[in-house]
């Protein structure tokens, strides 16, 4: 209900009572009368009181009524990528939500997404078979349309979990899941136009070593890539936490342990996006209720990168979405994307079928998504 627009018209429609037949004729009072007349001066002394409080009202709940800022014309990236119920990829406008191309799989499903900062090019990788998937590489053009699809040569002999690609797409990194019986690397970086590889892994786990690779992401220089690892245990056996590695995949050697952790203690974090100096990040934080698993808010964060990663980094909030802002219905099933400057922020509930997008702090709803059921998403 828009408070606002009541109070104008109830001020129209009282305005609209006082004609000049309406007010008795001025009689001026006699010179030895001390008072004057009562009732006479009620109705236009009412529908000026009335038109002074709309004033006043509007003024004072203006920030109420009109909601969050509305955002810039084309801000933030111009579409985004999301599997959907059909088993193929959308090709989605991020202000509207329209699909403006569907890419379907060749076989199977696709099972994680990446797009290049330069918005050119995507990476689709499709389970084939059991321990098997073959990455499809797509040029989009400006608009978002496919103009091109080519299989990455050779194929994998494992699962993908997650993938992140260079700002040019000339290299992609690619975690893979073995926690399911397959056996391979934990994690590789491919060249694109080659299809040449090269592979880390994670040493055993009995060693009280890392036992995953998560949340993949390039520095700017398309060189060092940053990732998440379960820390080492300490000669105690206490858990220290998920730690971020940063490795300079021109180095030699295979074993991922060895890359330097720049940050510890990074639970609830995921999506880390460097800064072009490399002094900070930007990452996004998830509350989730522990009992019942419903989303309560989600940020957008920045942390300094002490170089060492021997104490916690200190984290600055810059945005916020709370479930109180995107109901009536907080969902339970939900994936988060940030873009590759990290001020841009996907949220899609699959529950009510929603995206919602916050740019630098300011929010929205996509009003074309309300019919799709999303599940991975790549901004």
């Amino acid at each position: 209900m828009n408070v606002e627009r009541l109070l104008k018209d109830a001020a129209a429609a009282e305005t609209r009572e006082v004609t000049r037949e309406s007010l008795p004729p001025l009689v001026l009072p006699a010179a030895r009368r001390r008072h004057r007349p009562a009732g006479r001066w009620i109705v236009p002394v009412a529908a000026a009181f009335t038109v002074i409080m709309v004033a006043v009202v509007t003024v004072a709940f203006r920030g109420v009524l009109r909601g969050p800022e509305a955002l810039g014309e084309h801000e933030g990236p111009p579409y985004f990528l999301a599997t959907h119920r059909k088993g193929g990829v959308g090709v989605f406008d991020s202000w509207t939500g329209r699909m403006i191309d569907d890419i379907k799989p060749r076989a199977g499903h696709y099972a994680a997404l990446a797009v290049s900062a330069d918005r050119r090019t995507a990476f689709l990788a499709a389970e084939s078979g059991p321990c098997r998937t073959r990455i499809d590489k797509v040029t989009l053009r400006r608009d978002g349309t496919v103009a091109r699809r080519t299989t990455l040569p050779g194929g994998f002999d494992t699962r993908v979990d997650e993938m992140a690609a260079t700002a040019d797409g000339g290299r992609l990194a690619i975690v893979f899941n073995n926690f399911t019986g397959c056996r391979g690397d934990d994690m590789a970086v491919v060249e694109s136009s080659s299809g040449a590889r090269r592979g880390w892994r994670l040493p055993s786990p009995s060693g009280g070593s890392p036992e995953y690779v998560q949340s993949p992401s390039w520095a700017t220089d398309g060189r060092t890539l940053f990732f998440l690892t379960d820390a080492p245990e300490d000669p105690q056996a206490v858990y220290t936490g998920v730690v971020l590695r940063e490795l300079d995949t021109r180095t030699t050697g295979t074993d991922l342990a060895h890359a330097r952790a720049v940050l510890r203690s990074t639970d609830n974090l995921s999506a880390f996006r460097p800064s072009p100096d490399g002094r900070t990040v930007m990452a996004i934080k998830e509350n989730t209720d522990i009992d019942d698993g419903k989303f309560r808010s989600v940020a957008i964060v920045e942390l300094s990168l002490l170089g060492d990663g021997s104490r916690k980094a200190p984290v600055r909030e810059l945005a916020r979405m709370t479930a109180g802002q995107i109901a009536p219905a907080a969902p339970v099933d939900f994936r988060t994307a940030l873009d590759g400057t990290g001020r841009h922020l996907l949220v899609s509930s699959r529950h009510d079928r929603a995206v919602f997008r916050m740019d630098d702090g300011r929010f929205r709803r996509l009003p074309d998504m309300h019919r799709t059921d999303l599940g991975l998403i790549a901004w």
